[in-house]
């Protein structure tokens, strides 16, 4: 599984399990998909095939870190693990309508694994989910970014900077060589 050790950062069992679960019923076109249908809005590292599993697994990443700084620990750190982990999971394939597109905040939770099992964590992690794209979120979602919880404000934080084409780190060559080698191993 490429995403295995952004899982592993998950400590409570449930919710990795719940996390895995979901990502077993996203579209086969995810994993191979670029992160930016235009190319504008993500960096040169995670563009072409498997573009967002390295967009997704940057994120993962600065949302661990941006946990750490914040003091996010515990359960509400493993909400934001989850949520960024799957941010991205309602995204269009290449060629579809920029109406899906927009709408992939709100369409994530279509895929959630058991979504009405009153699950602990399931709504706080919808939440995150749909506001992740912050102040360019679609019209019908947008709060006020003064709004957000800590846990939403950390995925928005951590998916914007990991979309950043000024932040280049470290661990971005090692983030593409695994998916590279794991891309046939979902």
């Amino acid at each position: 599984m490429v995403l295995k050790n952004e899982l592993e950062l998950i400590s409570d069992l449930t919710i990795q399990d719940w996390t895995l679960r979901t990502l077993k019923k996203v579209p086969s076109y995810f994993w191979k998909a670029p992160s930016s249908m235009s190319g504008k809005y993500h960096p040169a590292c995670s563009g072409g095939k498997a573009g967002l599993i390295i967009h997704v697994k940057r994120a993962v990443y600065l949302a661990n870190d941006i946990c750490m700084a914040w003091g996010i620990f515990d359960l509400d750190r493993d909400i934001v693990i989850s949520s960024i982990i799957l941010h991205d999971i309602a995204k269009p394939a290449p060629g579809q309508a920029y109406a899906l597109h927009i709408n992939h905040p709100t369409n994530a939770r279509n895929y959630f694994a058991d979504i009405d099992k009153g699950m602990y964590f399931v709504k706080e992690v919808e939440k995150c989910v749909q506001w992740h794209m912050g102040r360019w979120s679609p019209p019908g979602i947008k709060k006020p970014m003064k709004d957000y919880t800590a846990l939403e404000l950390a995925v928005f934080t951590a998916d914007y900077l990991s979309a950043s084409k000024e932040l280049v780190t470290p661990r971005d060559m090692d983030v593409r060589e695994a998916v590279k080698s794991g891309i046939n191993d979902k």
